[in-house]
């Protein structure tokens, strides 16, 4: 009866902290941190197929813009992203690493200026998903 009640706990914590962990697009301006708002986002399409959704989020006290990008498909499984965003008349700041939930976040100094941004996922059979906007756009 004890192993039982204990199994059943471990289940309970596991399921818990599981939820806890997985990201979701509502709460996607939460990962550049506090005073970022979402100002565009852009689905990724491999095809027809939608792999996730790309955010530009936009801080109005620092005037930084933020970019990150949240897993729809292969949600949980290593894949390799890359996210980018440039800042007209400026750099361009980018992020290639292997996540299992989201990508990012890149961040540039772009008060007064325009940016365009941009995200690609990588599935495990090499497939990818992209997307983005890659016309100047949010000038601020």
């Amino acid at each position: 009866m004890l192993r039982k009640t204990l199994t059943a706990a471990a289940f309970t914590l596991v399921a818990a902290t599981s939820f806890v962990a997985v990201p979701t697009a509502a709460n996607a301006d939460a990962y550049c941190g506090a005073g970022y708002n979402i100002v565009h986002q852009s689905e990724m399409h491999n095809y027809t197929n939608v792999w996730g959704t790309v955010y530009l989020t936009y801080n109005s006290s620092t005037g930084k813009n933020c970019v990150s990008v949240v897993k729809s498909n292969y949600v949980g499984t290593d894949t390799w992203t890359n996210v980018t965003l440039t800042v007209q008349g400026g750099s361009s700041y980018g992020l290639s690493e292997t996540v299992k939930y989201y990508g990012g976040p890149v961040y540039a100094n772009a008060k007064g200026a325009c940016v365009k941004y941009s995200a690609t996922i990588e599935g495990p059979t090499g497939a990818r998903a992209v997307g983005g906007r890659s016309t100047w756009g949010n000038c601020g």
